[in-house]
């Protein structure tokens, strides 16, 4: 029983003693943690040092090393916000993106050396030295796929298709380039417009490089020539062709429409009167019409360009009305089968400039209105002409 209380005295002795020599009561420490933290122990008098000076005791600085300028976290070691491997002291490109391959300075590697880093690079093999643009890629101001530095044609169209060089490609080398050109296969040596397209100046859907007709009005069907249609070949187009389906080989006037006879009689200046010498050839015609009943007939009267033009219609008129007359009275063909008109000086088959011209021009032409011909009997008097009516100009006619 003694040796016990004398060992209680001497225990607490020993207590009181340690806890003289302390600066902090610990006797409420709960943990070594909570003692190394807010306690000083005995005999540890420098638990504030700090070493490399950034605010971390030595205790707790994971990184004693740490320059004094540099920011650092909770353990004493410098930050790295981006987290590149790089301090941010040290960090030149402090936002590297995650994950990305930096230098020493904290920037992204540039393997080509072109100013942009690699992980920003679509050409990251740039030749050293050329102007890049922001994704590393050698400039290509025309925007034709070929960069400057290789571009022989500098000024290439936008759009345009172009080769290695750089240089427009023109298939058709109409001097449209392709990927420009709306019309990619152009004949050679077609004159084209902007969009490459040959040019078809009177819009007949022939181009002028094989049009034998070029100045074709608008809206006249035309033949591959671009000439306009002349489906029963007699020399006048479809649109001028009053009688559309005559046979071949029968003399036409400027209409399309049969000839039965034309009188190459001179008639007298300013005159409308038929000589009776003529009669044997007003004979044939009668015997015609009256062996071929279903023909009606149009006499067309004709002058030269001497005078005014409305008296030479008069004139011209009178002329055609003069062999009307004549069929009448003398061979009794019906009135109602002859029609007449007069011209004037329109439709000239010979130059009025000489007056040999003049009195081929003062003529009577007679076409077939029935446009019947299968029984026509063609024994007309050898003073007819013997052409198809291609000296006569195809014009529309207001009677």
């Amino acid at each position: 029983m003694k040796k016990e209380l004398t060992i209680g005295i001497i225990s607490a002795l020993f207590i009181l003693g340690c806890s003289s020599k302390t600066e902090t009561n610990v006797m409420g420490a709960t943990s070594v943690t909570q003692m190394m933290t807010d306690t000083q122990v005995v005999g540890w008098t420098d638990y504030k040092k700090d070493t490399d000076n950034d605010r971390v005791p030595d205790y707790k600085d994971r990184c004693p090393n740490t320059p004094a300028e540099a920011p650092v976290d909770s353990k004493g070691c410098a930050l790295d916000t981006d987290a590149d491997g790089v301090a941010d002291y040290q960090d030149y490109c402090p936002n590297t993106p995650v994950g990305i391959s930096v230098d020493r300075n904290g920037c992204g590697v540039d393997t080509d050396k072109d100013k942009v880093p690699d992980y920003k690079d679509k050409c990251p093999n740039t030749p050293v030295g050329l102007e890049v643009d922001n994704f590393g890629c050698a400039l290509d101001r025309d925007k034709d796929g070929i960069a400057d530095y290789l571009d022989r044609c500098s000024n290439t169209p936008h759009g345009a298709i172009v080769d290695d060089n750089g240089c427009s490609l023109d298939g058709d080398k109409d001097g449209v380039a392709d990927g420009l050109d709306k019309c990619p296969n152009t004949p050679r040596g077609a004159s084209v417009d902007k969009n490459g397209c040959a040019l078809d100046t009177d819009k007949d859907g022939v181009i002028d490089l094989i049009d034998k007709c070029p100045n074709t009005e608008s809206g006249v069907v035309v033949d591959e020539k671009g000439c306009p249609l002349d489906t029963d070949k007699d020399g006048v187009p479809n649109i001028n062709d009053k009688c559309p389906d005559t046979p071949l080989n029968v003399k036409v006037n400027f209409e399309g429409c049969p000839v039965i006879a034309e009188f190459r009689f001179n008639f007298q200046f300013n005159s409308s009167k038929i000589a009776p010498t003529y009669y044997p050839q007003i004979q044939k015609l009668a015997d015609i019409l009256k062996n071929n009943p279903a023909i009606k007939i149009e006499i067309q009267g004709f002058t030269d360009n001497v005078g005014a033009y409305l008296y030479n219609k008069e004139l011209s008129l009178k002329r055609a009305n003069a062999l009307r007359d004549i069929l009448i009275k003398k061979f009794h063909i019906q009135q109602n089968r002859i029609s007449i008109i007069g011209y004037g000086s329109d439709h000239p088959i010979a130059n009025n400039s000489t007056p040999e011209g003049q009195a081929l021009n003062r003529r009577i032409v007679v076409i077939d209105r029935t446009n019947n011909l299968l029984n026509l009997n063609n024994n007309v008097d050898s003073n007819t002409t013997e052409d198809r009516g291609e000296n006569l100009p195809p014009q529309n006619i207001d009677r």
